[in-house]
């Protein structure tokens, strides 16, 4: 074998090496990624390089976390509105509802001051926010309640998790495919000069350029039947 397939062979391990990195993570138990998301570190260097930008929204298994600390300070003996607040005030890294905790200590009635939080079901906040509302309106015991919306919100993430584990390999598919062909054409260019005097008259040209067209689209093609709403 020579030299330069043997040089070519290697930069294909290490292409899919590297495309694989990101996708390994996706082979992990749904009961992991959750338990990795619950106890994932704050975010606070992300806020530290970006002070003015938006804070991310809570995912399903950070709002089913909260919602348990809620249920437990409910069972624990505290109204709902204390329950809320203390639970928001002291969350990490980010509060879950921070315009109901300012509108609570503004006077504001707690089921008043949901209304000014988006409740579309699709999303973790969304989906909670209903339930807390009327709850606050209704009375009754809270704690069973909150504790079915954190159930739920569980094993929507682990479904999540469990669509992502599947469509791993895949996301590595599309990686490999769409790495190797330009590091192997760039070896081959800057190794073999038949290489570059093919690629650089005008019917080479052409062909690199509808290649690497049509392994963008390749790319773009695989990345949305697979990509999908997490």
């Amino acid at each position: 074998m020579s030299r330069s397939a043997i040089i070519v062979a290697l930069l294909t391990v290490v292409a899919v090496l590297v495309a694989a990195g990101p996708a390994a993570r996706r082979f992990a138990t749904p009961r992991a990624r959750e338990t990795a998301t619950i106890n994932r570190p704050p975010s606070w260097w992300r806020r530290a390089i970006r002070p003015g930008a938006t804070p991310p929204p809570p995912t399903d298994s950070e709002m089913a976390a909260w919602c348990d600390q809620v249920a437990s300070g409910l069972r624990s003996g505290r109204s709902l509105t204390a329950a809320i607040t203390e639970t928001d005030a002291v969350w990490v890294p980010r509060a879950v509802l921070p315009s109901v905790g300012q509108a609570v200590h503004r006077g504001r009635a707690l089921a008043d001051a949901f209304e000014d939080v988006p409740a579309d079901p699709s999303t973790p906040r969304g989906l909670a926010v209903p339930v807390l509302t009327a709850s606050a309106r209704l009375g009754g015991p809270a704690a069973p309640v909150v504790e079915r919306v954190a159930a739920t919100l569980r094993a929507r993430a682990a479904e999540r998790a469990e669509r992502l584990a599947a469509s791993s390999q895949a996301r590595l598919s599309a990686r490999v495919l769409t790495v190797v062909p330009f590091a192997v054409l760039a070896f081959l260019a800057l190794t073999e000069p038949s290489v570059r005097d093919a690629a650089s008259s005008p019917i080479g040209l052409t062909c690199l350029v509808l290649g690497a067209a049509l392994n963008v689209v390749g790319w773009a093609w695989m990345r949305r039947l697979i990509g999908g709403r997490r």
